[in-house]
């Protein structure tokens, strides 16, 4: 099948430019792939989900991820609560909204999701790579450099 271009005609048949229409989901599709083959490839497995709902899991933050690349950040807002709803018990779908918010230049909010996230971390650090949490900090601390800078 050949490649489609940015500026192809969409072959869902709605007229649009590829770009314009359903190069989020093919580009997520892509990426929600890759995450699954990366994550069996290392082994990683939520507890919490069977294989399916991880696969399931990873298309949905993908799709979200996709949706603010293409700066579509209402459709990316309603799929981050759709993973927040549908897999309350990790913290993808917090991570996802504060990736929107801090695209959005909201920082305050995106600091407080991934404070969340944090939080799941340490209420189960046995299933955290050790620097997880030091990473979501140190997003917080550039989000947040005058709250970091009165401590």
């Amino acid at each position: 099948m050949a490649k489609i271009g940015r500026n192809d005609r969409c072959p869902c048949g709605s007229g649009k430019k590829y770009k314009h229409c359903c190069m989020a989901q093919g580009e997520a599709a892509a990426r929600g792939k890759l995450a699954t083959a990366t994550a069996t490839a290392a082994g990683q497995h939520d507890p919490h989900l069977c294989d399916d709902c991880n696969e399931q899991l990873d298309a949905a933050a993908n799709a979200v991820l996709a949706f603010i690349d293409a700066r579509k950040f209402a459709e990316a807002e309603q799929a981050a609560h759709e993973v927040l709803a549908r897999f309350p018990a990790v913290h993808d779908g917090y991570e996802c909204l504060g990736r929107l918010y801090q695209a959005k230049g909201d920082n305050l909010q995106a600091a407080d999701c991934y404070r969340k996230v944090i939080a799941f971390a340490r209420n189960e650090p046995h299933l955290y790579d050790p620097h997880f949490i030091d990473h979501f900090q140190n997003l917080i601390d550039r989000l947040e450099p005058r709250a970091a800078a009165a401590d």
